[in-house]
Protein backbone atom coordinates (compact mmCIF):
# COMPACT_ATOMS: atom_id res chain seq x y z
CA UNK A 1 0.00 0.00 0.00
CA UNK A 2 2.74 2.45 0.68
CA UNK A 3 4.37 1.94 -2.46
CA UNK A 4 0.96 2.90 -3.96
CA UNK A 5 0.79 5.84 -1.71
CA UNK A 6 4.34 6.84 -3.08
CA UNK A 7 3.54 6.24 -6.87
CA UNK A 8 0.21 8.74 -7.15
CA UNK A 9 2.45 11.25 -4.86
CA UNK A 10 4.95 11.59 -7.29
CA UNK A 11 2.47 11.75 -10.37
CA UNK A 12 0.85 14.76 -7.56
CA UNK A 13 4.19 16.81 -6.88
CA UNK A 14 6.69 17.38 -9.28
CA UNK A 15 9.99 17.37 -8.54
CA UNK A 16 10.41 20.86 -7.04
CA UNK A 17 7.96 20.22 -5.02
CA UNK A 18 5.03 22.19 -6.22
CA UNK A 19 1.61 20.71 -6.97
CA UNK A 20 1.01 19.38 -10.75
CA UNK A 21 -1.97 21.01 -12.30
CA UNK A 22 -2.13 19.01 -15.11
CA UNK A 23 -2.42 15.80 -13.12
CA UNK A 24 -4.71 17.61 -10.47
CA UNK A 25 -7.20 19.21 -12.54
CA UNK A 26 -7.63 15.77 -14.48
CA UNK A 27 -8.11 14.16 -11.53
CA UNK A 28 -10.84 16.42 -10.13
CA UNK A 29 -12.72 16.25 -13.75
CA UNK A 30 -12.20 12.13 -13.33
CA UNK A 31 -13.92 12.73 -9.57
CA UNK A 32 -17.14 14.56 -10.92
CA UNK A 33 -17.52 12.30 -13.47
CA UNK A 34 -17.18 9.06 -11.02
CA UNK A 35 -19.38 11.02 -8.70
CA UNK A 36 -22.27 11.51 -11.59
CA UNK A 37 -22.05 7.79 -12.74
CA UNK A 38 -22.20 6.41 -8.93
CA UNK A 39 -25.55 8.65 -8.81
CA UNK A 40 -26.65 7.49 -12.61
CA UNK A 41 -26.28 3.69 -11.08
CA UNK A 42 -28.14 4.40 -8.29
CA UNK A 43 -31.47 5.70 -10.01
CA UNK A 44 -30.59 9.25 -8.02
CA UNK A 45 -31.40 12.32 -9.55
CA UNK A 46 -30.81 15.82 -8.92
CA UNK A 47 -34.58 18.31 -7.69
CA UNK A 48 -34.99 20.25 -10.88
CA UNK A 49 -33.70 20.31 -14.31
CA UNK A 50 -31.74 17.76 -15.24
CA UNK A 51 -30.54 19.50 -17.93
CA UNK A 52 -29.36 22.73 -16.35
CA UNK A 53 -27.32 19.99 -14.21
CA UNK A 54 -25.15 18.59 -16.85
CA UNK A 55 -24.83 21.62 -18.41
CA UNK A 56 -23.22 22.92 -14.88
CA UNK A 57 -21.21 19.80 -14.88
CA UNK A 58 -20.23 20.38 -18.47
CA UNK A 59 -19.23 23.74 -17.88
CA UNK A 60 -16.44 22.44 -15.00
CA UNK A 61 -15.33 19.81 -16.76
CA UNK A 62 -14.32 22.45 -19.32
CA UNK A 63 -12.99 24.74 -17.54
CA UNK A 64 -10.69 22.19 -15.22
CA UNK A 65 -9.22 21.16 -18.65
CA UNK A 66 -8.60 23.99 -19.69
CA UNK A 67 -6.66 25.17 -16.40
CA UNK A 68 -4.81 21.50 -17.10
CA UNK A 69 -3.66 22.08 -20.28
CA UNK A 70 -3.08 25.86 -19.22
CA UNK A 71 -1.39 25.79 -15.99
CA UNK A 72 2.05 24.90 -16.80
CA UNK A 73 2.71 25.94 -20.40
CA UNK A 74 6.22 24.91 -21.80
CA UNK A 75 7.62 26.39 -25.06
CA UNK A 76 8.13 23.63 -27.66
CA UNK A 77 11.52 23.90 -29.38
CA UNK A 78 12.14 23.05 -32.87
CA UNK A 79 15.82 21.40 -33.78
CA UNK A 80 17.66 23.47 -36.52
CA UNK A 81 17.29 22.28 -39.81
CA UNK A 82 20.31 20.51 -41.07
CA UNK A 83 20.80 19.80 -45.35
CA UNK A 84 22.38 16.58 -44.95
CA UNK A 85 22.69 16.78 -49.08
CA UNK A 86 25.90 19.04 -48.94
Amino acid sequence: MKKILSLIKNKLIKPDGTLNGKIISGLVALVIVFVQQVFACFGAQPKGDITAFVGLANTVLTILGLVGVLSDPTPVEVPAKTDKNK
